[in-house]
């Protein structure tokens, strides 16, 4: 009997033993052009066959160490996996050739080499498409970002990993947080209105907290920081460490409030958002205060800006370098 198409449900066991025909090259033309399009429909996918193929490369290398008597191998590993003799036909050449297959599933199921179906993730999102997960979270992806969402979200756990750009509204739980995997970093959340935006290529991270509180954690580093409201941490390969900035009201149209803030303050901010460099030729301007709100401001206007407040003069070195003096 033909297998069911790449999008339908198939047990585990049955995908495996197909998975191992295949390689094998014992599979018929049906079950060849099933496994090539469940191959491609997924990355993930052919991640677990590639890790197979290695698994059976193995065994293949060994057997001559191995004494084995096929049908006892082959009566174990049917009584563990209790495969529906219909929904796969297994006609092969030899005892051996299928005693290597009944081995190389045993291996996988003692020695737990099945999580990699597990990691599969339960429903994958491509932005730009707006999202409203299981919990009641809704996530805003911006386009060529992709959130993948754990098994068993809602159930056993709020885990969700992401490339690109989002913005998320989380609905907090104590028991339960929600955890957003970027690489080697962990956000987890209480219950807030955040942006994040990760580049894996470059490690470039920015977190910025609207409401509520995250906390930021980096399992290299083993360094984490708690964000509240206005909050923006940002790193990257050329500064690899946290860097944390405040006042900011939305991180995407460059919002930036500022009541009484001293001016170092202040500059601290507008680097961090800018990127640039300010450098303060009289030190006595850093202490002054700043009542101010920028949104979408060019970096002239602001540097401008706050030169005409503070009653200074300034100069523009570059693009991306400027004098408060």
């Amino acid at each position: 009997m033909t297998p069911s198409l790449p999008n339908e449900a198939m047990p585990d066991e049955a995908l495996y033993t197909l998975l191992c025909k295949y390689l094998l090259n014992e599979a018929d033309a049906a079950e060849h052009a099933w496994v090539e399009e469940w191959k491609e429909a997924d990355p993930l996918n052919g991640a677990l066959l590639s890790s197979l193929a290695k698994v059976l490369d193995t065994a293949a290398a060994n057997e001559k160490a191995v004494a084995a008597n096929t049908d006892s191998a082959w009566q174990q590993l049917s009584g563990k996996m209790d495969i529906q003799p219909a929904l796969i036909a297994i006609k092969p050449k030899s005892r051996f050739l299928w005693l290597k297959v009944a081995a190389i599933l045993l291996v996988a199921f003692s020695a737990g080499w099945w999580f990699l179906v597990g990691k599969q993730p339960q429903q994958i999102y491509s932005g730009p498409v707006k999202a409203t997960l299981q919990d009641g979270s809704s996530v805003q992806l911006s386009a060529a970002s992709r959130l993948e969402v754990a098994r068993g979200f809602n159930d056993r756990n709020r885990k969700v990993s992401l490339t690109g750009t989002a913005t998320f509204d989380v609905s907090g739980s104590a028991a339960n947080p929600f955890v957003i995997t970027l690489g080697r970093t962990e956000v987890k959340v209480l219950g807030t209105r955040f942006m994040i935006n990760y580049q894996p290529g470059t490690t470039a991270l920015q977190v910025h907290v609207s409401s509520g509180k995250v906390m930021v954690i980096d399992h290299d580093k083993e360094d984490s920081v708690v964000l509240t409201d206005g909050m923006l941490l940002q790193k990257d390969n050329d500064r690899p460490i946290f860097r944390i900035a405040n006042h900011v009201t939305d991180m995407v149209t460059r919002s930036l409030s500022f009541h009484d803030t001293s001016l170092e303050e202040v500059l601290h901010t507008i680097t961090e958002v800018y990127d640039i460099k300010v450098e303060v030729m009289n030190t006595d301007l850093l202490k002054l205060p700043v009542r101010a709100d920028f949104t979408g401001e060019s970096t002239d206007d602001v540097i401008k800006t706050l030169a005409l407040m503070l009653n200074a003069g300034y100069e523009k070195i570059n693009d991306r370098q400027y004098k408060l003096k």
